[in-house]
């Protein structure tokens, strides 16, 4: 029983602040707002971890690696698998939005107003910046992965004199894991406070028009957090896989649920994917790929807005043409729009593009986003190591996890 305690301390500590958060959301209402400045200390010291934690470690792993066909044959397995898991995410919230109607019984004010409806379509923009110093900037993590990714190859070719560096970038990397784990210290707080806000500002609306949408929404991601998580573990390392892997995901989820954010998280991702033992090149290049491109949650999302307003507007979604059409717009939505730098609306406008919706309808979806992004980003960002273990499975053989309990990576 002590060693139990001792292995999930942390996470029943940090799942105790969130209760205890949303508690006091729920009855101080919007007044929790005054707890903002606390819950940012944690989130900005988190978000200062990202940058250099994907420079140095992503260097380390690409320059470690012997020759480039194995770079190119984790990018190609991490597209197919994020593009593979946004389709099945889909067809999960596809089966139970034809069995229950997101939208029966609500009733919703379609006269409301939003303003700077905008969206940016550059998608070439989300691969580079303008200036050096953009690079290194929270909101602009795929072009900073682009450059690292060019930047380790430059220290591949220079031999010799680019060990000096690699050596830096591994053990910049190993500090910056240390100082996450300081970092974390303060999580109960953090997010504690996040919560109490989250609920405070919107347990009106999750209970008002929008709560059958909502439970339907909330559903289904528990059902598929649990079933997709289960089965990519096991894909990537069998029993054991499974065994570990959700033995290391509670910190992860929480810190999602709490900050509502895959950058925020990302640090506490690499770390579970060293304790999954997962081989470095592979983890630190597609997690932090993860983090801005695989988002099953974010796929969800799009079918019960898509859904969702069909219903309003008397569109018969549950017809073939309308259901492929909802899933080929959710994974371009949630995966290749959701990277590009001040996309603002972009993804509402898509959405209104393909389905003929009225702009009216752009306030109802960023409600329905905003309330179900906590569990979304859940499921985005732990899908990551998920996915990772797969990735492990096709590039390095069946027996990863087992070899690295033999080296001592992990313990047995």
């Amino acid at each position: 029983m002590k060693n139990v305690w001792k292995t999930y301390k942390s996470s029943v500590i940090l799942l105790g602040s969130m209760i205890l958060g949303g508690i006091v959301g729920f009855f101080w209402g919007e007044g929790t707002k005054v707890l903002q400045p606390v819950a940012d200390i944690f989130l900005n010291l988190l978000y200062c971890c990202v940058v250099p934690l994907i420079f140095c470690s992503l260097t380390a792993a690409i320059a470690k690696m012997e020759n480039l066909v194995k770079l190119r044959k984790i990018l190609i397995t991490f597209l197919i698998g994020t593009i593979t898991t946004g389709v099945i995410s889909c067809l999960f919230m596809v089966v139970a939005v034809l069995m229950f109607d997101p939208a029966k019984g609500a009733v919703l004010d379609m006269a409301q107003e939003i303003d700077n409806v905008s969206g940016n379509m550059n998608f070439l923009g989300m691969f580079t910046v303008g200036d050096f110093p953009l690079l290194f900037s929270k909101s602009n993590l795929m072009a900073l992965i682009v450059f690292t990714v060019i930047f380790a190859i430059a220290i591949i070719m220079a031999g010799e004199k680019g060990k000096p560096v690699l050596k830096l970038m591994e053990s910049l990397s190993d500090i910056i894991v240390k100082v996450i784990g300081i970092v974390m210290k303060i999580a109960p707080i953090g997010l504690g406070c996040y919560f109490a806000i989250l609920i405070g500002e919107y347990g009106d609306q999750v209970i008002g028009p929008l709560s059958r949408a909502i439970i339907i929404y909330c559903v289904v991601v528990v059902i598929y957090y649990l079933v997709s998580q289960t089965t990519y573990a096991f894909i990537g390392a069998g029993t054991e896989g499974v065994k570990r892997w959700w033995k290391t995901a509670v910190q992860p989820t929480l810190t999602a649920l709490g900050t509502c954010s895959s950058a925020a998280t990302l640090p506490l991702n690499i770390i579970q994917g060293k304790e999954l033992g997962l081989p470095d090149d592979i983890a630190d290049i597609t997690l932090p790929l993860g983090a801005n491109l695989h988002k099953d949650g974010a796929c969800i999302i799009q079918i019960l807005k898509i859904s969702f307003l069909c219903s309003i507007f008397g569109i018969n979604y549950a017809t073939f043409e309308n259901i492929i059409l909802s899933i080929v717009v959710a994974v371009i939505v949630s995966v290749v729009m959701g990277g590009i730098p001040g996309g603002g609306y972009v993804a509402e406008i898509f959405i209104i593009s393909a389905f003929g919706f009225p702009t009216v309808s752009i306030p109802v979806m960023v409600l329905i986003g905003t309330i179900t992004d906590a569990p979304a980003t859940a499921i985005n960002v732990t899908g990551d190591t998920g996915l990772a273990m797969v990735i492990a499975r096709i590039v390095e053989g069946k027996d990863w996890m087992k070899r690295a309990i033999e080296k001592g990576v992990i313990k047995s």
